[in-house]
């Protein structure tokens, strides 16, 4: 069997991260390709690289014009030496590109991730909802990712990381200064302006010896940092653009913020729990039906900066939720588990 990863790009994202997860898996014991429709945002091409992961970037940049032509003869020169192949879409444009490929070869065997409970147009909804037939399998996080244009032939797998990577040892609930820590990208989806409101909510209840980490980067990377300075918060926020490691960052952080709009299941929170980091996220997308008030924070955007005061005041009482939410969810999210959950899904695709 050959396992191919289709992806939007190889940005440094929860999906493609995902995507390099199954792909060190599975690369030991089946052929394993990694194609990016995209040559650019190439962040974790290194990663690639290092684990000796076949990638092939296509340079796809519009759906419109020649390269797309161009990007379906390479895939199917790359498809072609290889035998009994399985294709994993992730994110939308990976799943429209896989199936335009299927119309032409219609053996193809697709498998599609959307990493997101949510599409913000709804002609996207639509032409998922309609192209249903040309995959085999949806996969899906939790049973909030079953929305209307996912239902048919959904399988639940949730997102998953190697849990020794990130054992730290055990966390101190002693510090100088308080780390608060956001990874990903510095979009609108994700909120960061939210995050600079807290920031300075926190200076009005006398909560000065906090820093809040940016590890990423995105279109609203500068004015997050014009709007910090303009509320000379300079001292409390700092950007430190994309980073190929993010381990330094959790063993350091004291608490995970993820103020987001929408999302699928994130990565990073699963790489939080994993080092017993606590965490504050929206529920939005899959969270909620990981994440409760028992392991973690779940909190409303107006009321961030209450559950950030919460964490800092009483730290001991957060500890004890994120050993809850590692001992919870550590089987479930074991890459390793994860990973056979989706094997399972594409060798019963060759079956049929």
């Amino acid at each position: 069997m050959t396992i191919i990863h289709l992806t939007s790009t190889l940005g440094g994202g929860g999906a493609e991260q995902m995507v390099l997860q199954l792909a060190k898996q599975s690369n030991a014991v089946h052929k394993t390709v990694v194609v990016s429709l995209s040559n650019t945002l190439i962040a974790l091409e290194k990663r690639f690289k290092d684990h000796d992961i076949e990638y092939h970037l296509l340079g796809v940049n519009s759906f419109k014009n020649k390269s797309l032509v161009n990007g379906l003869k390479e895939f199917k020169s790359i498809i072609d030496s290889l035998d009994d192949v399985v294709i994993h879409c992730h994110m939308y444009h990976a799943a429209l590109f896989g199936m335009l490929y299927k119309l032409r070869h219609p053996k193809s065997k697709l498998v599609f991730t959307l990493h997101s409970n949510m599409l913000e147009f709804a002609s996207r909804r639509l032409i998922l909802f309609f192209t249903k037939p040309l995959r085999f399998r949806d996969i899906i996080f939790s049973p909030k990712g079953k929305k209307w244009y996912l239902k048919r032939n959904a399988e639940i797998i949730a997102n998953g990381v190697d849990f020794k990577e990130f054992d730290f040892g055990e966390r101190s609930n002693t510090f100088s200064v308080f780390n608060f820590l956001f990874i990903g990208r510095i979009s609108h989806e994700k909120s960061p302006h939210r995050l600079i409101e807290c920031a300075q909510q926190l200076l009005e209840h006398n909560i000065t010896n906090f820093k809040i980490h940016f590890v990423g980067d995105g279109i609203l990377k500068e004015a997050i940092l014009e709007d910090a300075k303009n509320r000379n918060l300079e001292n409390h926020v700092t950007l430190h653009g994309f980073q190929h490691d993010i381990k330094p960052f959790l063993a350091e952080a004291h608490c995970l913020v993820l103020p987001s709009l929408w999302e699928g299941m994130p990565v990073v929170i699963i790489e939080a729990a994993a080092s017993k980091l606590p965490v504050i996220a929206t529920p939005v997308g899959s969270i909620p039906d990981f994440l409760n008030t028992t392991n973690a924070y779940v909190s409303e955007l107006d009321t961030f900066d209450q559950s950030m005061k919460s964490v800092y005041e009483n730290y001991d009482l957060a500890l004890q939720k994120s050993t809850k939410l590692y001992h919870e969810i550590e089987s479930q999210f074991e890459i390793k588990n994860v990973f056979a959950k989706h094997l399972s899904v594409y060798k019963e695709s060759l079956k049929n």
